[in-house]
């Protein structure tokens, strides 16, 4: 059942490899532009000790695995459950946690990739950022960032009967949690209640732990975000299981 649960997360792999256009110059594309923007804006500003371009770019990284590891589950479930395909699953001699995990490690994958992509064409017209500040933290973020929102992708994935629910959710519920995440701002600097509420934003936990690793930065605890960030991910996990089960056993 292993090998099978590989085999499927191998497919989901070669699936995002043939939209090669999609998955390279979109991520190179959307950071390029945001850097553009910013990199006038906010020409010789700073939070704290890091150049605020720096700060951007951090938040705008984190960004990129959260919506390719979000995206790629849940369209491709839907495609699948569109085309009639979701029958492959159905009879698949895959436990359901293992169906989700596949996808799940297939949409970190995605980010990962997205993110190396990303670093190979943008980092070298960032001041100041080079090896990551805590390394075993990168990692650790990276990994929980990509598996936890390609748990919440997948979940979606098997929740949305077409492309408006899905367009919906990534529309007016994940892309407004990016935007109040922190990404383009310190949260820390936020009047109260503003300060407190982006702390139940789950994002701003995955943005925070993430920035820190890489610059050394951190609007919050980044020991309590990391606690948060594995909270959501069984929170997640527990969600996507609810959510196969009713869309792929076969009563």
């Amino acid at each position: 059942m292993q090998t099978n649960m590989w085999a499927l997360y191998a497919r989901e792999v070669k699936r995002f490899q043939k939209i090669w256009i999609d998955t390279i110059f979109n991520p190179i594309v959307s950071i390029a532009l945001y850097l553009g923007v910013f990199g006038v804006v906010t020409s010789g500003r700073s939070v704290g000790s890091l150049p605020y371009l720096t700060f951007v770019y951090s938040g705008l990284l984190a960004m990129l695995i959260v919506n390719n590891s979000f995206s790629n589950p849940s369209f491709a479930l839907v495609i699948a459950k569109n085309l009639g395909n979701i029958i492959d699953l159905q009879l698949a001699p895959i436990p359901v946690w293992r169906i989700g995990i596949a996808y799940a490690l297939a949409a970190f994958t995605r980010g990962v990739f997205a993110l190396v992509v990303a670093l190979l064409a943008t980092i070298w017209f960032i001041p100041g950022l080079g090896f990551p500040a805590h390394p075993l933290y990168f990692v650790a973020g990276l990994f929980l960032t990509g598996l936890e929102f390609g748990m919440l992708g997948v979940a979606f994935g098997f929740w949305a009967k077409n492309f408006e629910a899905l367009t919906f959710m990534t529309t007016f519920v994940m892309q407004p949690m990016i935007f109040l995440a922190g990404v383009f701002y310190p949260v820390a600097g936020l009047p109260q209640p503003w300060n407190t509420v982006s702390l139940f934003n789950p994002i701003h936990h995955n943005v925070n732990f993430f920035r820190y690793a890489l610059t050394g930065y951190s609007d919050f605890n980044p020991l309590i975000s990391l606690a948060i960030i594995l909270g959501f991910s069984g929170i997640f996990f527990v969600l996507m299981q609810v959510l196969a089960k009713r869309n792929i056993v076969i009563k």
